[in-house]
């Protein structure tokens, strides 16, 4: 049955405001913006060629024979320390390509050769205190001896790899940087650096992922290396002291140092190579605890980027890889989300996993998931239930309604013909800003087979002020178990090239397609009556953007006490299916059409924004849980 429409509200959108808006370009801005965006475009054709490499003119102003910014001008080509600004980011994604002719012709053992993971030792000057450690070593690991002043003595049980690295033409930072990657490609378990002359060697190592053990010598060599000391305790996987009072002298030169682990006495080579396996075992123990942990939701990592090479994907590799960069990032210091992490296991969120466990996950490097599941997948905010694709098409018994928002009244066949993959039938609310789109829904529903009702709504709210104002009857009436929200979503301007794919991957996740997974929500919400809210789960990973300030003022009217974090895991893209009762803090605020910006809106930052993310939120103010849903393989950008 089609409802007659109900009429636009009179009268426009008044002055008044009860929650922030972002300011809007004037058009003098937008010519501005527009007009620079031009010149960028003309002056970047006479800085970059084809292929985005920097112009040679450019290319010797800026950086040395190694792709590496000349003293000075760090700020010119990085955002932030070891994030180039876009223009550069692509052609210094290859500078260590000029590493690897510094150091091809030394002899570096190949991988794991005679079925042995390798460790490396590296020296400069005597090498007669590492034949104890060689010893120790070698009747378990392929031990190579680096040794960086060019002499020739070998220790026996130990492949010798020397070069002068104070006489070579290459600066040391450059060098050490190129044999660190020339080392982490044998695959070593770990490294043992001696004594502080090699500190900058140690930290290189740890850059590539090569576990070190400094050992730190004796508290005179401490004197005048106050960097270089500094340097070990802040970057070596562990430092060994030969005495508790060189432990204690080097902590009474830098106390700040006193509580990380593995700051350990330990003079004897049996002590050394065992705090070397425990160290090297990280990374490999944190890998295979994954791949023996729900392997199926692993499933992500499969799907095919823009970027990938060709061939197929080798998920162990490619998760080897995040550890790997995790571990690198909190070394460094670096922001972690910086390029943009995707999520890498099926419902759990681990930057607001690492931010409740920074010990672990930042002091600690260790990777989130991995630590996650090492503690036994303890419950929070990092991680919900996931609903996956049902065996076959099962009506529910659920009260279900389904609030469709048309601006663009041609996708509604196509949103018909998911509902038409499952069972269950829920009653359509279906809104629209005018009366001739309101016909054209009418059309296209003639043959549903329940309740339709259409509605003319004002041009303003987006979808959210359709389903929260013009549906607050509705949703408090109590005739309805579940309402689904969804919308025609198009995304124009800049961005238009990810609105069908968006919407697509929205629509497939929560209502259906090659699945029935609008009967898999409506199941798993009859079965488990505390969740209140599910929603299409995202492989992005993001924070509250510029939507601080409205989510503040949001969330004081509705009384939300829970911390925001710096994370959030909420609807992206704004299609959910929820319980109405859930919803009861965001009703309680009576939004009316004069709460809602003006068209055209920001991209960010609004009410409509601020509630999207506050959602989950809401839901858990009112007493309820979240979900999300998933179909394996799934992603729109």
């Amino acid at each position: 049955m089609t409802t007659t429409p109900e009429q636009p509200v009179a009268g426009g959108v008044s002055p008044r405001r009860r929650y922030f808006e972002p300011k809007r370009r004037s058009k003098l801005r937008r010519w501005i913006t527009g007009t620079s965006q031009k010149t960028g475009r003309s002056v970047g054709r006479l800085l970059f060629d084809t292929e985005g490499r920097p112009r040679p003119w450019l290319r010797t102003l800026l950086f040395d024979a190694y792709q590496r910014p000349r003293p000075g001008l760090e700020g010119v080509v990085f955002k932030e320390p070891g994030r180039p600004r876009r223009p550069f980011a692509d052609w210094l994604s290859h500078a260590d390509d000029t590493l690897a002719p510094l150091v091809a012709h030394l002899p570096f053992p190949s991988p794991d050769e005679g079925g042995r993971r390798a460790v490396l030792v590296v020296v400069a000057g005597d090498a007669a205190p590492v034949e104890g450690l060689v010893r120790t070593l070698e009747p378990e690991h392929s031990v190579i001896l680096l040794r960086l002043d060019g002499r020739t003595e070998s220790v026996a049980g130990a492949v010798l790899v020397s070069i002068d690295v104070a006489a070579s033409r290459a600066p040391r930072p450059v060098l050490l940087d190129a044999l660190a990657r020339r080392a982490a490609a044998c695959r070593p378990l770990f490294a043992v650096t001696v004594g502080l002359d090699v500190a900058d060697a140690a930290d290189l190592l740890e850059q590539r992922n090569v576990p070190v053990v400094t050992l730190a010598g004796s508290p005179e060599s401490y004197a005048g290396r106050h960097e270089a000391l500094e340097r070990v305790l802040d970057r070596a996987g562990a430092v060994a002291f030969p005495s508790e009072v060189a432990r204690s002298a080097a902590l009474a030169l830098l106390p700040r140092f006193a509580g990380r682990r593995r700051l350990v006495v330990a003079s004897a080579p049996e002590e050394v190579a065992a705090i070397g396996r425990e160290i090297g075992a990280e990374l490999d123990n944190e890998l295979a605890l994954v791949l023996a942990t729900g392997p199926e939701r692993l499933e992500m990592l499969a799907i095919v980027r823009e970027d990938d090479p060709p061939g197929e994907i080798d998920i162990p590799a490619r998760l080897a890889t995040l550890i790997a960069n995790w571990r690198r990032k909190a070394l460094l210091r670096r922001h972690p989300n910086r390029p943009p992490l995707r999520r890498p296991f099926s419902g759990f969120h681990p930057l607001i996993y690492a931010e409740h466990h920074p010990v672990a996950c930042f002091d600690g490097r260790r990777y989130p998931l991995s630590h996650w599941i090492e503690r036994g997948r303890p419950e929070g905010p990092w991680t919900m239930p996931v609903i996956g694709p049902p065996a076959a098409p099962v009506a529910s018994g659920l009260r279900t309604a389904l609030h469709g928002h048309f601006f663009y009244t041609d996708l509604l066949p196509e949103l018909l013909q998911r509902l038409s993959a499952n069972a269950s039938r829920p009653d359509l609310f279906l809104t629209t800003d005018t009366a001739a789109k309101v016909e054209e829904l009418r059309a296209m529903t003639a043959d549903y087979p329940a309740r339709v009702r259409i509605d003319i709504v004002p041009n303003i709210g987006r979808d959210v002020g359709p389903f929260l104002t013009a549906l607050r009857d509705a949703l408090t009436g109590g005739g309805y178990d579940v309402f689904l929200h969804v919308h025609g979503k198009k995304t124009k301007g800049r961005r238009r090239a990810i609105g069908d794919p968006w919407r697509n991957f929205l629509w497939e996740n929560l209502i259906g397609g090659e699945h029935a997974m609008l009967d898999a929500v409506l199941a798993h919400m009859a079965a488990h009556p505390g969740v209140g809210l599910v929603f299409p789960e995202d492989t992005h990973l993001l924070d509250w953007a510029r939507n601080a300030r409205v989510a503040e003022e949001l969330r004081r009217d509705m009384g939300l006490t829970e911390p925001m974090g710096t994370y959030v895991d909420f609807p992206v893209g704004n299609m959910f299916a929820v319980r109405p009762a859930a919803l009861a803090p965001v009703l309680a605020l009576g939004l009316d059409w004069q709460d809602y910006p003006a068209e055209p809106i920001p991209d960010d930052g609004t009410v409509m924004h601020g509630l999207e993310r506050l959602l989950p939120m809401v839901v858990r103010k009112a007493g309820l849980g979240v979900a999300a849903v998933r179909v394996p393989g799934t992603d729109w950008d």
